[in-house]
């Protein structure tokens, strides 16, 4: 069957890319159906099988109090994954906005965004997001918002950039000159110049978010225990690491597979929604 669509084609011959987008899907559908069809409760203790090994009953064993440590890891990406979405979501949605502000106004405002947001650059995002849970105190919805306002100054300045190239083309400018309202610019041509760009650092984002939100969590300063986000996981797990290594193992490797899945299926999707591409495939 011949594939119509030119992006997908391309996406499709970049196999690595394919491969990490099946397996990314479907440790995302585990994480979130697989919930519902575990054997054990994440919060479930049996002392009896305490440290237990991997068995036919515990896949990934059980931890220094007899918990399913299959169960938390499932339990666990649901949280890591949800924050990590809420997150880049949320500094998608301010970055753009504050990025076409910027980059189609110019002037004194575009000044100022861009002065702050260079400031913003300069410091490690996991540094921001650490500074942002401290004001704004530890939880899941709260790392979100930590997680959400470290992704703002990339998205902004990525925005900001396309926004000023694309307002100087000869069809925006034949736009205003005929008379077309900023917003009806920015809906009609500003839009949907920026969404490709738009789309794959959102995908390269969701990697980076999995990875503060795991660190925030490690240092007890974001989703802590009981709660079974990977990187609580690991921190609770690291002072039985010779007794229960999979304590440590199995969040680390998920944090790893979805971090190494996003970043491939991004690069794929870079190379198919780049506009100068004219590789064609099949």
């Amino acid at each position: 069957m011949k594939i119509k669509s030119k992006k997908l084609r391309i996406f499709l011959s970049r196999k690595i890319s394919v491969v990490a987008a099946v397996i990314l899907i479907i440790m995302m559908l585990g994480m979130f159906i697989g919930p519902y069809f575990t054997r054990f409760s994440p919060t479930d203790i049996n002392i009896d099988r305490r440290l237990d090994g991997i068995s036919r009953e515990h896949w990934l064993g059980t931890d220094e109090i007899g918990r399913d440590m299959f169960a938390r890891i499932v339990h666990g990406g649901q949280t890591t994954m949800g924050i990590a979405l809420f997150g880049v979501s949320l500094g998608a949605v301010f970055g753009l906005l504050l990025g076409i502000i910027s980059g189609y106004y110019g002037g004194m405002l575009d000044a100022v965004l861009s002065r702050f947001i260079d400031i913003l650059m300069a410091i490690p995002g996991l540094l921001i997001a650490t500074i942002a849970v401290g004001i704004i105190g530890p939880g899941g919805i709260n790392t979100g918002i930590a997680v959400g306002i470290a992704s703002i100054p990339s998205f902004m300045r990525m925005t900001r950039g396309t926004v000023i190239a694309v307002k100087e083309t000869d069809y925006v400018k034949s736009c205003r000159m005929m008379g077309g309202s900023n917003i009806r610019i920015i809906i009609n041509h500003i839009l949907p110049s920026i969404w490709p760009i738009t789309v794959v650092m959102f995908t390269l984002g969701l990697g980076t978010a999995v990875l503060t939100s795991s660190a925030l969590s490690f240092l007890g300063i974001g989703v802590n225990p009981p709660a079974s986000e990977w990187g609580a996981l690991i921190s609770v797990g690291r002072h039985m690491m010779l007794a229960f290594p999979m304590g440590v193992v199995a969040p680390g490797l998920a944090i790893t597979l979805v971090v190494l899945c996003t970043s491939l299926v991004g690069d794929g999707l870079r190379d198919a929604l780049d506009p100068k591409s004219n590789e064609d495939t099949i």
